[in-house]
Parts: structure tokens; sequence; C-alpha cells
């Protein structure tokens, strides 16, 4: 199974904290620093570009600057060379484990996840998801000034953050603009931030599957979500044990389901495949795109324990609808 390596865009308008987003990501202490960075800021001088390689002198991490213009007029060139360039781990000691692309803020971010899904069809790249800041308080004046090109960043958008509440105090206020910007991107997942201070493990879906054991043996029918496991600003994680072989129609029906509530799904499953017979699966779903690869036998992968991870807004990820509906995937006799 040839690894990509899952890119990640960070769009939004200007002024909306993408900037302050990946400084916080490359400075948080709870990622591995194997970040790479591609930056598109406007004019000559890439302020962005110097900001953000300020903020690390990891050895693994590397700020790309397109200089060609907007990312948008250099997709197909600068793009792919960096994009490809970075992923192989070109001049670096290793390759990144994630890439991140901020583009300028009058990029549309369809024709951003456009170039890197059409990348990854030969290249050792993914598109792992799209996440759109907004800057609440000035959210309807850029709808108004930039209508096409502000509902382009939103509807393409995975996860939607909310930035700058500090600046937008009324519950009442915040509430109505999320249900404004609901319209626009039903299945995005929202969340709050202020100075877009979000739990970057999170964000990034890094949650090791190997290393996130729990402290006692699983009893999936007497499941109590890990007292250790990260929540930060609304976004929680909840690992549910699978220890049962699943219809993978069943279980893709089910993350489906969940699409438009839940920003990120990830983990090992067993499908089940007839007479008796089962194959691990590394199963991924970011929005509506659910993927999964089989693992082999010499992927460490394959042995580790089954269990699917749930991130999104922590008022959606009970615990016990979540395990209900996923008993409903498991695999019977015959089927």
């Amino acid at each position: 199974m040839a690894r990509k390596v899952p890119v990640t865009v960070i769009s939004g308008f200007l002024g909306s904290g993408k900037t302050t987003l990946l400084r916080r990501l490359l400075t948080d202490p709870n990622l591995p620093q194997k970040l790479a960075v591609i930056v598109n800021d406007l004019g000559e001088l890439g302020l962005d570009h110097e900001i953000i390689s300020s903020v690390s002198d990891t050895p693994t991490l590397r700020v790309t600057e397109l200089t060609s213009g907007c990312v948008c007029c250099t997709l197909r060139s600068e793009l792919g060379d960096s994009l490809l360039a970075l992923a192989r781990g070109e001049g670096l000691p290793q390759p990144p484990e994630h890439i991140l692309i901020e583009p300028s803020g009058i990029a549309r971010a369809s024709e951003v996840s456009f170039a890197v899904n059409a990348l990854s069809f030969d290249g050792p790249v993914e598109c792992d998801a799209v996440v759109t800041l907004v800057d609440l308080h000035n959210a309807e004046r850029a709808a108004r000034e930039h209508p096409e090109l502000f509902e382009d960043q939103v509807r393409s958008a995975d996860l939607l953050v909310l930035n700058k509440t500090d600046l937008v105090p009324d519950e009442a206020e915040q509430r109505r603009l999320s249900t404004w910007l609901a319209t626009l991107a039903p299945r995005a997942q929202q969340i709050l931030a202020s100075h877009a201070d979000l739990d970057a493990r999170l964000l990034l879906g890094q949650i090791d599957l190997l290393t996130h054991h729990d402290d006692v043996p699983h009893d999936h029918a007497q499941h109590q979500t890990q007292p250790h496991q990260p929540v930060a600003h609304g976004i929680k994680a909840l690992t549910l044990a699978t220890p049962f072989a699943i219809d993978w129609s069943r279980l893709e029906d089910f993350l489906d389901s969940l699409s438009d509530r839940i920003f990120r799904i990830k983990g090992i499953v067993d499908r089940h495949d007839g007479n008796g017979q089962t194959t691990p699966l590394l199963v991924q779903a970011v929005g509506d795109r659910i993927d999964w690869d089989e693992l082999p036998q010499s992927s460490a992968l394959s042995r580790a324990p089954r269990r699917l991870i749930f991130i999104g807004d922590e008022a959606v990820l009970d615990d016990e609808t979540l395990r209900a509906g996923l008993l409903e995937t498991a695999a019977v006799d015959g089927s």
C-alpha cells in the first residue's frame, strides 16, 4: 500500500485568521514536528511566509512560498511541483507526515482542493480536508462585497472554524450567524474559536492508532469515553471499540449518515468477507468522503486494536447513540 501524504487546505477570506492558525499548528507541542507548509501570499513580499517560518526551526519543517501569483493561477505548475517535491521529502531529512496549504484570502478553495485531488491519482499526496476560517465579526460584510468568493470558500469546507468569537460575544448573534453559514454549507462541521485557538491533533486527525490505547480491556457493552482523550474548544475525540466483524455496506451507510455532524472518523475494523474470513481495513472519513485501504499482514496497523475514533463537536458525540449505530453495522451469519 503506497503511502500518501495527507494535505490539509487552510482556506478563508482576508483577515480570517489563517496565518494565526498555522502558527499555532506549527508550535503545538502535541504534534509531531514533521509538517511542511505551502504559503501563497498576496504581493511581492510574502509576509505570511516570513511569519510562519519564524515560529519554528525544526529541520523537518519546510515553508514553500508560491511567488508567481495567486495559487489559483498556478494550480497545474508551481503548486503541483511544490506539493510533489514536499511529499517526496526533497531537501528534507525525511518526508513530512502532513502538508498544509494556505492559499491567499482571494483564492477559491474549490480550485485548490480540486488540484490536490487531481495530483492524488498519480502522486504521493491526498486531500485530507478543507478547513475554512470565517471572521465571524465581518462575515456578512465579506459575503456582501465578495459573494462568489466567500461562498466558494465556505461551501468547499469540511470544517468551518467560526473565528473571532471574542468580537461577537452575544451568543444569540453567534447562533444566528452559525445558522446562516449552515445554509451555505449544510454538510460542514462547525466549531467556534477565538484567535484560532484549536487543538491541532484533532484538526489534523493526528491521533495515533497504534499508541492510543485504553487503560483497561474494552467491553463494548460497557464502553466509557477515555478520560485522557483530548477535548478543546468544543472539539472532542471519542473512541469506540469494534471487537466484531463489520458489514462494509452497513458501515459505509452509517458513516455517511454522520457526515453533516462529525468532522472526521478514522480507525481500523475487520470487514466480514464471508465463510468466516475477515480483512483488516484502515478507514478514514472526512465530511462526506469515505476512504478505506486493506491492510497487509506486514503492516503494524493490521495488529492494532479494532476501533473507530470520532472527532467533532462535543455536543453531537453522544456515546450511546454512536455505539448503538456502530453495533448495527456488525456482520451477521450469512451476510
